[in-house]
Protein backbone atom coordinates (compact mmCIF):
# COMPACT_ATOMS: atom_id res chain seq x y z
CA UNK A 1 0.00 0.00 0.00
CA UNK A 2 1.25 3.46 -0.82
CA UNK A 3 2.27 5.73 2.02
CA UNK A 4 -0.79 7.97 1.98
CA UNK A 5 -3.78 6.06 0.56
CA UNK A 6 -7.21 7.36 -0.39
CA UNK A 7 -10.27 6.16 1.53
CA UNK A 8 -11.20 3.85 -1.34
CA UNK A 9 -7.76 2.22 -1.28
CA UNK A 10 -8.04 1.48 2.44
CA UNK A 11 -11.11 -0.67 1.75
CA UNK A 12 -9.08 -3.18 -0.25
CA UNK A 13 -6.81 -4.37 2.53
CA UNK A 14 -7.67 -7.15 4.97
CA UNK A 15 -5.72 -5.75 7.90
CA UNK A 16 -7.65 -4.33 10.85
CA UNK A 17 -7.99 -0.58 10.62
CA UNK A 18 -9.43 2.51 12.26
CA UNK A 19 -10.02 6.01 10.94
CA UNK A 20 -9.01 8.92 13.16
CA UNK A 21 -10.68 12.28 12.58
CA UNK A 22 -8.26 15.13 13.39
CA UNK A 23 -10.88 17.84 12.95
CA UNK A 24 -12.60 19.71 15.77
CA UNK A 25 -15.25 18.02 17.93
CA UNK A 26 -18.03 20.05 16.28
CA UNK A 27 -16.89 19.06 12.77
CA UNK A 28 -16.72 15.43 13.88
CA UNK A 29 -20.19 15.57 15.40
CA UNK A 30 -21.70 16.97 12.22
CA UNK A 31 -20.30 14.27 9.94
CA UNK A 32 -17.36 11.92 9.76
CA UNK A 33 -16.15 8.72 8.13
CA UNK A 34 -18.20 5.78 9.36
CA UNK A 35 -16.61 4.20 12.42
CA UNK A 36 -14.09 7.00 12.89
CA UNK A 37 -13.04 8.26 16.31
CA UNK A 38 -12.11 11.84 17.11
CA UNK A 39 -8.62 12.88 18.21
CA UNK A 40 -8.64 16.59 17.37
CA UNK A 41 -5.44 18.48 16.68
CA UNK A 42 -7.32 21.70 17.48
CA UNK A 43 -10.40 22.33 19.60
CA UNK A 44 -13.24 24.47 18.27
CA UNK A 45 -12.22 27.68 20.03
CA UNK A 46 -8.57 27.23 19.05
CA UNK A 47 -9.43 26.73 15.39
CA UNK A 48 -11.61 29.85 15.47
CA UNK A 49 -8.82 31.93 17.02
CA UNK A 50 -6.22 30.67 14.56
CA UNK A 51 -8.58 31.24 11.64
CA UNK A 52 -9.14 34.83 12.71
CA UNK A 53 -5.40 35.44 12.89
CA UNK A 54 -4.89 34.03 9.38
CA UNK A 55 -7.70 36.18 7.99
CA UNK A 56 -6.14 39.24 9.59
CA UNK A 57 -2.78 38.41 8.02
CA UNK A 58 -0.98 37.48 11.26
CA UNK A 59 0.25 34.15 9.89
CA UNK A 60 3.25 33.70 12.19
CA UNK A 61 1.18 34.28 15.31
CA UNK A 62 -1.44 31.86 14.00
CA UNK A 63 1.21 29.17 13.49
CA UNK A 64 2.63 29.74 16.95
CA UNK A 65 -0.81 29.46 18.53
CA UNK A 66 -1.39 26.22 16.61
CA UNK A 67 1.91 24.71 17.74
CA UNK A 68 1.21 25.73 21.34
CA UNK A 69 -2.30 24.25 21.27
CA UNK A 70 -1.19 20.91 19.82
CA UNK A 71 1.89 20.56 22.02
CA UNK A 72 -0.21 20.77 25.19
CA UNK A 73 -2.26 17.75 24.16
CA UNK A 74 0.45 15.77 22.40
CA UNK A 75 1.28 13.47 25.36
CA UNK A 76 -2.39 12.47 25.79
CA UNK A 77 -2.82 12.09 22.02
CA UNK A 78 0.25 9.86 21.85
CA UNK A 79 -1.09 7.72 24.69
CA UNK A 80 -4.41 7.27 22.86
CA UNK A 81 -2.62 6.33 19.65
CA UNK A 82 -0.44 3.78 21.43
CA UNK A 83 -3.56 2.09 22.78
CA UNK A 84 -5.15 2.07 19.32
CA UNK A 85 -2.05 0.47 17.81
CA UNK A 86 -2.54 -2.47 20.17
CA UNK A 87 -5.98 -3.05 18.64
CA UNK A 88 -5.55 -2.11 14.97
CA UNK A 89 -2.86 -2.81 12.40
CA UNK A 90 -3.48 0.33 10.36
CA UNK A 91 -4.31 3.81 11.68
CA UNK A 92 -5.60 6.31 9.11
CA UNK A 93 -5.66 10.01 10.06
CA UNK A 94 -7.74 12.55 8.18
CA UNK A 95 -8.90 16.16 8.36
CA UNK A 96 -11.09 18.18 6.01
CA UNK A 97 -9.01 17.84 2.84
CA UNK A 98 -5.91 15.93 3.88
CA UNK A 99 -4.03 19.10 4.71
CA UNK A 100 -2.23 20.66 7.66
CA UNK A 101 -4.12 19.12 10.56
CA UNK A 102 -3.74 15.47 9.60
CA UNK A 103 -0.32 16.00 8.03
CA UNK A 104 1.09 17.58 11.20
CA UNK A 105 0.13 14.74 13.54
CA UNK A 106 1.16 12.03 11.04
CA UNK A 107 4.53 13.74 10.50
CA UNK A 108 5.19 13.86 14.25
CA UNK A 109 4.24 10.20 14.69
CA UNK A 110 6.33 9.09 11.72
CA UNK A 111 9.28 10.98 13.18
CA UNK A 112 8.77 8.91 16.34
CA UNK A 113 8.93 5.77 14.16
CA UNK A 114 5.21 5.10 14.46
CA UNK A 115 3.80 3.62 11.25
CA UNK A 116 0.57 5.55 10.64
CA UNK A 117 -1.06 6.95 7.50
CA UNK A 118 -2.74 10.10 6.27
CA UNK A 119 -5.80 9.79 4.03
CA UNK A 120 -5.34 11.63 0.76
CA UNK A 121 -8.10 14.17 0.24
CA UNK A 122 -9.37 13.79 3.81
CA UNK A 123 -13.08 13.85 4.58
CA UNK A 124 -13.85 15.61 1.29
CA UNK A 125 -12.61 12.58 -0.67
CA UNK A 126 -14.75 10.26 1.49
CA UNK A 127 -17.82 12.45 0.98
CA UNK A 128 -17.35 12.40 -2.80
CA UNK A 129 -16.90 8.63 -2.66
CA UNK A 130 -20.26 8.29 -0.89
CA UNK A 131 -22.03 10.61 -3.36
CA UNK A 132 -20.56 8.84 -6.39
CA UNK A 133 -21.39 5.32 -5.18
CA UNK A 134 -24.84 5.83 -3.63
CA UNK A 135 -26.70 5.60 -6.97
CA UNK A 136 -25.15 2.23 -7.82
CA UNK A 137 -26.01 0.78 -4.40
CA UNK A 138 -29.57 2.14 -4.51
CA UNK A 139 -30.05 0.53 -7.91
CA UNK A 140 -28.86 -2.82 -6.55
CA UNK A 141 -31.44 -3.27 -3.77
CA UNK A 142 -35.06 -4.40 -4.16
CA UNK A 143 -37.33 -2.51 -1.73
CA UNK A 144 -40.47 -3.86 -0.10
CA UNK A 145 -42.07 -0.65 1.15
CA UNK A 146 -44.53 -0.35 4.04
CA UNK A 147 -47.18 2.36 3.63
CA UNK A 148 -49.94 3.38 6.01
CA UNK A 149 -51.30 6.21 8.13
CA UNK A 150 -49.53 7.56 11.21
CA UNK A 151 -49.72 5.21 14.18
CA UNK A 152 -50.47 2.03 12.25
CA UNK A 153 -47.23 0.50 13.51
CA UNK A 154 -45.03 0.65 10.42
CA UNK A 155 -41.90 1.48 12.39
CA UNK A 156 -42.63 -1.21 14.99
CA UNK A 157 -43.19 -3.79 12.24
CA UNK A 158 -39.93 -2.75 10.59
CA UNK A 159 -38.06 -3.32 13.86
CA UNK A 160 -39.75 -6.70 14.31
CA UNK A 161 -38.71 -7.71 10.79
CA UNK A 162 -35.15 -6.73 11.64
CA UNK A 163 -35.25 -8.82 14.83
CA UNK A 164 -36.40 -11.77 12.70
CA UNK A 165 -33.22 -11.39 10.67
CA UNK A 166 -34.54 -9.56 7.63
CA UNK A 167 -32.74 -6.63 6.03
CA UNK A 168 -34.23 -3.18 6.61
CA UNK A 169 -33.41 0.41 5.71
CA UNK A 170 -34.15 2.54 8.78
CA UNK A 171 -34.47 5.94 7.10
CA UNK A 172 -35.81 7.62 10.24
CA UNK A 173 -32.93 6.16 12.22
CA UNK A 174 -30.40 7.51 9.73
CA UNK A 175 -32.00 10.95 10.13
CA UNK A 176 -32.45 10.65 13.92
CA UNK A 177 -35.96 11.97 13.30
CA UNK A 178 -39.33 10.23 13.24
CA UNK A 179 -40.52 12.07 10.17
CA UNK A 180 -43.61 13.72 11.66
CA UNK A 181 -44.70 16.84 13.51
CA UNK A 182 -43.25 15.37 16.70
CA UNK A 183 -40.37 13.78 14.82
CA UNK A 184 -37.46 15.00 16.93
CA UNK A 185 -39.06 14.95 20.37
CA UNK A 186 -36.98 12.78 22.68
CA UNK A 187 -34.16 12.70 20.15
CA UNK A 188 -30.85 14.47 20.28
CA UNK A 189 -30.05 16.94 17.51
CA UNK A 190 -31.10 15.67 14.09
CA UNK A 191 -28.30 14.19 12.02
CA UNK A 192 -26.89 16.17 9.12
CA UNK A 193 -27.51 15.30 5.48
CA UNK A 194 -23.92 14.06 5.24
CA UNK A 195 -24.35 11.71 8.20
CA UNK A 196 -27.70 10.48 6.84
CA UNK A 197 -26.08 9.68 3.49
CA UNK A 198 -23.20 7.83 5.16
CA UNK A 199 -25.49 5.68 7.32
CA UNK A 200 -27.69 4.89 4.33
CA UNK A 201 -24.59 4.03 2.30
CA UNK A 202 -23.29 1.66 4.99
CA UNK A 203 -26.48 -0.41 5.03
CA UNK A 204 -26.92 -0.37 1.27
CA UNK A 205 -23.37 -1.70 0.94
CA UNK A 206 -24.21 -4.58 3.30
CA UNK A 207 -27.48 -5.35 1.51
CA UNK A 208 -26.30 -5.07 -2.09
CA UNK A 209 -28.50 -7.07 -4.50
CA UNK A 210 -30.95 -8.03 -1.71
CA UNK A 211 -34.59 -7.40 -0.86
CA UNK A 212 -34.91 -4.78 1.89
CA UNK A 213 -37.91 -3.65 3.93
CA UNK A 214 -38.32 0.10 4.24
CA UNK A 215 -40.96 2.49 5.52
CA UNK A 216 -42.61 4.78 2.98
CA UNK A 217 -41.43 8.35 3.53
CA UNK A 218 -41.84 11.74 1.93
CA UNK A 219 -38.85 13.35 0.25
CA UNK A 220 -37.91 15.06 3.54
CA UNK A 221 -37.39 13.55 6.98
CA UNK A 222 -37.07 16.61 9.16
CA UNK A 223 -34.28 18.59 7.53
CA UNK A 224 -32.67 15.81 5.52
CA UNK A 225 -33.59 14.82 1.99
CA UNK A 226 -34.15 11.21 0.96
CA UNK A 227 -32.40 10.58 -2.39
CA UNK A 228 -34.93 10.82 -5.23
CA UNK A 229 -33.38 7.72 -6.75
CA UNK A 230 -34.30 5.71 -3.65
CA UNK A 231 -37.84 7.13 -3.56
CA UNK A 232 -38.27 6.18 -7.23
CA UNK A 233 -36.93 2.71 -6.50
CA UNK A 234 -39.41 2.32 -3.64
CA UNK A 235 -42.24 3.52 -5.86
CA UNK A 236 -41.32 0.99 -8.56
CA UNK A 237 -40.89 -1.88 -6.11
CA UNK A 238 -43.19 -4.04 -3.99
CA UNK A 239 -45.62 -2.00 -1.88
CA UNK A 240 -47.64 -3.26 1.08
CA UNK A 241 -50.27 -1.39 3.07
CA UNK A 242 -50.53 -1.39 6.86
CA UNK A 243 -53.87 -0.46 8.43
CA UNK A 244 -55.03 -0.35 12.06
CA UNK A 245 -58.10 0.82 13.93
CA UNK A 246 -58.05 4.21 15.61
CA UNK A 247 -57.65 2.83 19.14
CA UNK A 248 -54.54 0.89 18.12
CA UNK A 249 -53.14 3.99 16.45
CA UNK A 250 -53.74 6.16 19.52
CA UNK A 251 -51.98 3.64 21.77
CA UNK A 252 -49.09 3.26 19.32
CA UNK A 253 -48.50 7.02 19.21
CA UNK A 254 -48.84 7.33 22.98
CA UNK A 255 -46.30 4.55 23.55
CA UNK A 256 -43.80 6.14 21.19
CA UNK A 257 -44.14 9.84 22.02
CA UNK A 258 -45.66 10.45 25.45
CA UNK A 259 -42.70 9.09 27.44
CA UNK A 260 -40.51 11.68 25.70
CA UNK A 261 -42.69 14.53 26.95
CA UNK A 262 -42.78 13.25 30.52
CA UNK A 263 -45.24 15.47 32.37
CA UNK A 264 -44.16 18.61 30.54
CA UNK A 265 -47.40 19.92 29.04
CA UNK A 266 -45.71 23.13 27.97
CA UNK A 267 -43.29 21.15 25.80
CA UNK A 268 -46.20 19.30 24.19
CA UNK A 269 -47.94 22.60 23.49
CA UNK A 270 -44.74 23.92 21.95
CA UNK A 271 -44.76 21.10 19.42
CA UNK A 272 -48.51 21.32 18.76
CA UNK A 273 -48.04 25.05 18.14
CA UNK A 274 -46.24 24.14 14.90
CA UNK A 275 -49.68 23.34 13.48
CA UNK A 276 -51.13 26.80 13.96
CA UNK A 277 -50.53 27.86 10.34
CA UNK A 278 -52.44 24.81 9.11
CA UNK A 279 -55.49 24.72 11.38
CA UNK A 280 -57.92 27.20 12.92
CA UNK A 281 -57.30 29.00 16.20
CA UNK A 282 -60.41 27.29 17.61
CA UNK A 283 -58.94 23.86 16.98
CA UNK A 284 -55.61 24.95 18.42
CA UNK A 285 -57.35 26.03 21.61
CA UNK A 286 -59.20 22.71 21.72
CA UNK A 287 -55.87 20.89 21.50
CA UNK A 288 -54.43 23.00 24.30
CA UNK A 289 -57.46 22.17 26.44
CA UNK A 290 -57.00 18.46 25.76
CA UNK A 291 -53.38 18.74 26.91
CA UNK A 292 -54.28 20.69 30.07
CA UNK A 293 -56.92 18.08 30.94
CA UNK A 294 -54.64 15.14 30.18
CA UNK A 295 -57.07 13.93 27.51
CA UNK A 296 -54.42 12.67 25.13
CA UNK A 297 -56.70 10.09 23.51
CA UNK A 298 -59.01 12.82 22.21
CA UNK A 299 -56.04 14.92 21.12
CA UNK A 300 -54.44 12.08 19.17
CA UNK A 301 -57.71 10.91 17.65
CA UNK A 302 -58.41 14.39 16.31
CA UNK A 303 -54.83 14.76 15.06
CA UNK A 304 -54.97 11.40 13.27
CA UNK A 305 -58.34 11.79 11.61
CA UNK A 306 -58.35 15.52 10.89
CA UNK A 307 -54.69 16.29 10.25
CA UNK A 308 -52.39 13.33 9.59
CA UNK A 309 -54.79 11.24 7.50
CA UNK A 310 -55.76 14.20 5.35
CA UNK A 311 -52.16 15.20 4.69
CA UNK A 312 -50.52 11.78 4.43
CA UNK A 313 -49.70 11.03 0.81
CA UNK A 314 -50.43 7.33 0.22
CA UNK A 315 -49.68 6.21 -3.35
CA UNK A 316 -52.81 5.62 -5.41
CA UNK A 317 -51.68 2.19 -6.54
CA UNK A 318 -52.60 -1.43 -6.03
CA UNK A 319 -50.72 -2.83 -3.06
CA UNK A 320 -49.21 -6.29 -3.21
CA UNK A 321 -50.60 -7.08 0.25
CA UNK A 322 -52.83 -5.37 2.82
CA UNK A 323 -52.54 -6.00 6.56
CA UNK A 324 -54.74 -5.03 9.50
CA UNK A 325 -52.24 -4.58 12.30
CA UNK A 326 -53.41 -5.56 15.77
CA UNK A 327 -50.01 -6.81 16.95
CA UNK A 328 -46.81 -5.65 15.27
CA UNK A 329 -44.84 -8.80 16.06
CA UNK A 330 -47.57 -11.03 14.60
CA UNK A 331 -47.93 -8.78 11.55
CA UNK A 332 -44.18 -8.90 10.92
CA UNK A 333 -44.27 -12.71 11.04
CA UNK A 334 -47.21 -12.75 8.62
CA UNK A 335 -45.33 -10.47 6.20
CA UNK A 336 -42.26 -12.71 6.44
CA UNK A 337 -44.41 -15.76 5.70
CA UNK A 338 -46.17 -14.11 2.76
CA UNK A 339 -42.89 -13.09 1.11
CA UNK A 340 -40.76 -16.12 2.07
CA UNK A 341 -40.45 -17.23 -1.56
CA UNK A 342 -38.45 -14.15 -2.52
CA UNK A 343 -36.74 -13.51 0.82
CA UNK A 344 -35.10 -16.91 1.20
Amino acid sequence: MQKNPTYEETLKGKKSKIYIDCRTPSEYKKSTISGAINIPTLLDNERAQIGTLYVNGDVEKAKMLGVDAVSKRLPEMFKQIQELKKQYENLYFFCSRGGYRSNSIVSVLNALDERVYKLQGGYKYYRNYIINNLPRLIDSVKPITLYGFTGTGKTSILKELSSLGFKILDLEGYANHRGSLLGNIGKNEQFSQKKFDSLLFDDLKKYENSYVFVEGESSKIGKVTVPKRLLDKMNDGIKIYIDADIDFRINEIKNIYLPDFGNDNSLMKEFIKKLEKYISSERMQKYYNYIDNGDFDSLLKDLCLKYYDINYNIPKVKFEKNYMNVNSKATAKKIAEDFKNILN
